[in-house]
């Protein structure tokens, strides 16, 4: 007689909340969300099963008291060890024997669920192995049978319809994880070559869909269109970064960058370097990128523009430090009365060249002495090797024949001198490989292009010159890398200078002139110069010029010589016309160099230069400078000054000023004030230059015809993000953002303000 009575399974334990502040759990305890039965051990990095009398029992064990005695901080091998615990793998899924009952746990990787036990637990493999094993999991596997079986014999009676489909979506369910994979890749790769997307952009889209895929139902329930799109961009990226950059400007001092574009379209850069006065980070930041009108663009309409974007921004024109050009000393006709309608707003305005475009002009004139042969060869013989895939080709296997890891022959750039030092160091690289290449390919064509490219090689002079140039264009190279950095080194650009001009003079003037070194020199006057002999013309140069004397070119060496003499004397005289060699106010800016702002006790004489850099910018309260200053140099330890003389000069800086007092109040408000406009001065103007290419890539053939509102927004955005250091993956989405997503203000229609801007002009 069958039992009226049905006994069932005692109920599991669930967490309770009030673990969580029991003085004995709450350091390392942590709720199992996917799991209600389960609770986390933070120390020993495991799930258990709760229970009061399990939890108390763990808390005790050996096993936990050793590892919550460990420093997890400065223990490598324990933290390798939480490295590499388990993580689910899709791929279990799809063993035959796990498939009817293993399942992921959503948001936490170190679990496994078992649906037939109804239960998850911590591990592996091999845990998962021994589970399935288990003698509980055993008995639920054998009842779990019973009703499956019972239900397919209610599924047979159904409609032959509804059969075949139920076959047709077992068999999709139960294709295996590595096909699907392997499908979705090659959907992928295909969307990738259809929709013509650079390959170099597939990880990080593969990476934005997994990031979205964490939520399955948002992905499902996304919509984007092409005016959704554009919107969204226009409508929310792009006000929100102006408002964060403008907020930030109109409470600091900054430096302008305008520059134009000079395409079919008319775009005027409208760039800021400044220090964030929450952070005190450098950013460089596009404002805005202004739309002219091409036909008329004159100075007077261009600061028209300028000036009502301030107004309409709200920013003031006094904390404008500084503005950067290409060569501030050769400005002329609309740029420079710009500057001069600019100097009238802002009374204390420093105008500063750009010095890796001052090395540019000084490097072309120096060029100009050397015969135009070196000119014609290297741009020659680049189009040659470039010219067919099958040239390319043939030139490569040489390369390889010889052993040569690059097998490439750059091109020369006009407008990058960095690329013509590239040039001439890889052309002297590959010159015998080269000229191998020339000599097979004039034997099987015979073309008139590899006679005159083997001539020109054969002239004695050519190399000559190429070894004088790698040499010479050295010091070209690396004062302009050194300047296109965001951090400041505006302090150190007259020092730099003057021994950039150093030593480009100290190959060809004589030694009285170098000892002590006079700037004021007269570079052209050949008493002053070293004999024709004596002039430094490289290692590799000299010994290639022993050479043709032993072989009797003493003529050739000597006009050599000569030639190389002009180039020195003309660079030198650029340089020091072109670049900051004697300029006062950036030689004062070294007083703020570690070595001296930390270690001189003589703080009034030094607080000479600080005040004179004060009152060249303007708008500082002076005493109270000078009070910081004083009491600077004696806040810090002998120990603490070496530590921060370590540092590189903003960071230092940074260090320094986020000194405060006990209430929260900054120790050097006037130092933080007057530190934050000197390194918002500029380095260089590679900035602007590459804001210009973007511009120019958004407005190509390439793509679809932008509006002017939409170039502005994308170049806004990348410009932030870019300062900020963040991408698409990681940026953060704030409440402002998603206020502005409502209908009415993501497809509201732009207003136009240029008439209400000259009015109020």
């Amino acid at each position: 007689m069958e039992s009226s009575v049905k006994l069932t399974k005692k109920p599991k334990r669930t967490f309770s909340v009030a673990w969580l502040s029991d003085v004995r759990y709450k350091s390392w305890i942590r709720e199992v969300l996917s799991d209600n039965t389960l609770y986390h051990c933070t120390i020993c990095d495991k799930s258990f099963s709760c229970g009061s009398t399990h939890i108390s029992r763990h808390a005790e064990s050996a096993h936990h008291k050793n590892n919550s005695n460990k420093d997890c901080s400065d223990d490598d091998s324990f933290l390798e060890k939480k490295c590499r615990r388990s993580v689910f793998q899709q791929k279990w899924l799809d063993r035959a024997e796990f498939k009817s009952w293993l399942r992921e746990v959503p948001h936490d990787p170190s679990l496994f669920f078992c649906l037939m036990c109804d239960k998850s637990a911590a591990g592996g493999l091999s845990q998962i192995i021994r589970h399935s094993k288990s003698k509980a999991h055993i008995n639920k596997d054998k009842t779990n049978s019973i009703e499956v079986s019972q239900s397919n014999n209610v599924l047979q009676s159904n409609d032959d319809t509804q059969a075949t489909h139920n076959r047709a979506t077992q068999t999709e369910l139960l294709s295996s994880f590595e096909e699907r994979k392997k499908s979705a890749e090659i959907r992928f790769a295909a969307f990738i070559a259809d929709k013509n997307i650079p390959h170099q952009n597939a990880k990080e889209i593969l990476s934005f869909f997994r990031h979205v895929g964490e939520d399955p139902n948002v992905l499902k329930a996304m919509s984007m269109g092409r005016t959704k799109c554009k919107n969204i961009i226009t409508n929310v990226l792009c006000p929100i970064e102006t408002e964060r950059v403008v907020n930030k400007i109109q409470n600091t001092k900054f430096t302008i960058f305008i520059n134009e574009t000079s395409d079919n379209e008319k775009w005027m850069t409208f760039l800021v370097r400044y220090v964030d006065p929450d952070t005190l980070d450098i950013r460089s930041q596009l404002v805005k990128l202004i739309d002219i009108d091409a036909k008329d663009s004159n100075a007077e309409k261009l600061f028209l523009a300028f000036k009502c974007e301030m107004w309409k921004l709200q920013i003031l024109f006094l904390n404008i430090v500084a503005l950067s050009c290409d060569s501030a000393s050769t400005m002329t006709g609309k740029h420079l009365l710009f500057k001069e309608k600019l100097e009238e707003e802002c009374p204390h305005l420093l105008t500063f060249s750009c010095p890796c475009y001052a090395t540019m002009l000084a490097a072309h004139a120096a060029c100009n002495e050397i015969p135009i042969a070196c000119e014609e060869f290297i741009t020659k013989i680049g189009d040659y090797i470039n010219c067919s895939p099958k040239c390319s080709s043939v030139f490569s296997e040489f390369c390889e024949y010889f052993q040569e890891n690059n097998n490439r022959l750059s091109r020369l750039n006009d407008t990058r001198w960095r690329s013509h030092y590239l040039c001439v160091k890889k052309l002297l690289e590959s010159w015998d490989t080269i000229k191998h290449f020339l000599n097979q390919i004039s034997v099987n064509e015979k073309t008139r292009a590899e006679e005159c490219l083997l001539s020109m090689m054969d002239n004695i002079e050519l190399k000559a010159y190429f070894l004088f140039l790698e040499y010479t264009l050295n010091f070209f190279n690396k004062f302009n890398i050194f300047f296109q950095a965001l951090d400041t080194r505006i302090h150190i650009l007259q020092p730099k200078s003057f021994n950039f001009f150093f030593q480009i003079c100290q190959n060809f003037l004589k030694e009285k002139h170098l000892k002590p070194f006079s700037k004021n020199v007269v570079l052209s006057l050949q008493e002053n110069q070293k004999g024709l002999h004596q002039i430094i013309l490289g290692l590799e140069c000299e010994k290639y010029l022993q050479k043709l004397m032993e072989h009797g070119h003493e003529d050739e060496v000597e006009t050599i010589r000569k030639n190389c003499l002009k180039f020195y004397v003309t660079a030198a005289e650029n340089i020091r016309k072109t670049l900051p060699v004697d300029n006062v106010f950036l030689s004062k800016l070294q007083v703020f160099k570690p070595s001296l702002h930390l270690f001189n006790n003589d703080r009034k004489t030094s607080f000479a230069d600080v005040s004179f850099v004060a009152q060249t910018i303007g708008g500082f309260d002076e005493d109270g400078l000078k009070k910081e200053w004083v009491a600077l140099s004696s806040d810090f330890t002998t120990n603490e000054k070496q530590s921060l003389s370590k540092l590189n000069f903003d960071n230092m800086w940074k260090k320094i000023l986020r000194s405060s007092y006990p209430n929260n109040m900054a120790k050097y408000p006037n130092l933080i004030n007057i530190l934050n406009a000197i390194r918002s001065l500029p380095n260089s103007n590679s900035d602007p230059k590459t804001m210009v290419s973007i511009v120019y890539d958004l407005t190509s053939k390439k793509r679809n015809k932008l509006s002017a509102a939409s170039v502005n927004a994308i170049c806004v955005f990348k410009s932030a993000l870019k300062a900020r250091g963040e991408t698409s993956m990681n940026m953060t989405i704030e409440e402002k953002h998603l206020s502005l997503m409502s209908s009415d203000k993501l497809y509201a229609s732009a207003t136009k303000e240029s008439a209400l801007c000259e009015t109020v002009l």
